[in-house]
C-alpha cells in the first residue's frame, strides 16, 4: 500500500512538472516566434467589418464593453486594445468598446415652475438651455416657465440644449370703461396699472363725465405703463 502510494506521487509530481513546462517554458517559445502583424485601425468602424478587417491580418476582435457616446455612432467601434499600427503576435486578442449612440432622455414637463426649479431639473438629466424667451401668459404668473422648445415628452440626446420659455406675467386686456364715470375709469385703469393720458370732452347727451369712446378699444393687449386716452360728455 505504501509502494502504491509513493508511485502515485510521483505520478502526479511529473504530471504538474509536465504543466508547468508547457506553461511557462514551451508555450512561451511557441508564441515567441510567432508571426508579429500590425493592428489595423478599425475605430469609427463598424463591428462586422471591424472584425473582418482583424481577421484578415490573423487577429481576433471580441467586444468588451458597449456604452453610450454622443459622437461615434451606434454599432461602431469607440475604442480598440491594442492601439492601431501596434505589432502583435498572429493570434491576439483585440479588445474593442463599441458605441451604443447617443442616450436618448425624454424632455421633462416643466410648465408652471419656477426658473430655477426648471433649471436645476434640466441639469440634473444631463440637458443643456441654450435660450431663455418670455412672453406674456394667460394663466402663468411672471418668472414661472410656460413651456420649451422641444416641449415635454419628446426624446432628445443627452446634451442635447432646450429653449425655455418664461412668463412675463398675466396678459393684461384693456378693461371696456365706456359708460363708466371718468373717476371710476381712471380707478380702473391705475388697478391694472394703466394711466389716462388725453382726457377729450365734447357735447353729447348723458351724464356729464361719462367716458363714450377710449383707446385702445377694449380685449387689447397692453402692459403696465402703458397710456389710455378718453372721450367723456362735457
Amino acid at each position: 500500500m505504501r509502494r502504491i502510494l509513493i508511485y502515485s506521487g510521483i505520478v502526479v509530481a511529473f504530471f504538474v512538472a509536465g504543466i508547468l513546462m508547457a506553461n511557462f517554458l514551451i508555450m512561451p517559445l511557441l508564441v515567441g516566434k510567432g508571426e508579429e502583424v500590425i493592428v489595423p485601425n478599425v475605430c469609427n468602424v463598424h463591428l462586422d467589418s471591424a472584425i473582418v478587417e482583424l481577421k484578415s491580418v490573423g487577429l481576433e476582435g471580441v467586444v468588451v464593453e458597449r456604452r453610450f457616446d454622443r459622437i461615434i455612432e451606434e454599432g461602431n467601434v469607440i475604442i480598440q486594445d491594442p492601439l492601431p499600427d501596434a505589432r502583435v503576435k498572429k493570434g491576439r486578442i483585440v479588445n474593442l468598446t463599441v458605441s451604443l449612440g447617443a442616450e436618448t432622455i425624454s424632455v421633462p414637463y416643466l410648465s408652471g415652475i419656477s426658473y430655477e426649479q426648471g433649471l436645476s431639473i434640466i441639469r440634473r438629466i444631463g440637458l443643456l438651455i441654450t435660450r431663455v424667451d418670455s412672453v406674456f401668459s394667460d394663466s402663468i404668473g411672471a418668472g414661472k416657465i410656460i413651456g420649451t422648445v422641444p416641449e415635454a415628452e419628446t426624446a432628445v440626446k443627452k446634451g442635447d440644449g432646450l429653449i425655455l420659455i418664461l412668463s412675463k406675467g398675466l396678459i393684461r386686456r384693456m378693461p371696456n370703461v365706456v359708460g363708466q364715470l371718468l373717476s371710476q375709469a381712471q380707478l380702473i385703469l391705475e388697478r391694472m396699472g394703466l394711466v389716462i393720458g388725453t382726457i377729450e370732452e365734447v357735447q353729447g347727451s348723458g351724464r356729464k363725465g361719462t367716458v363714450i369712446l377710449q383707446n385702445p378699444e377694449p380685449g387689447r393687449i397692453v402692459n403696465i405703463g402703458d397710456t389710455a386716452t378718453v372721450m367723456v360728455i362735457k
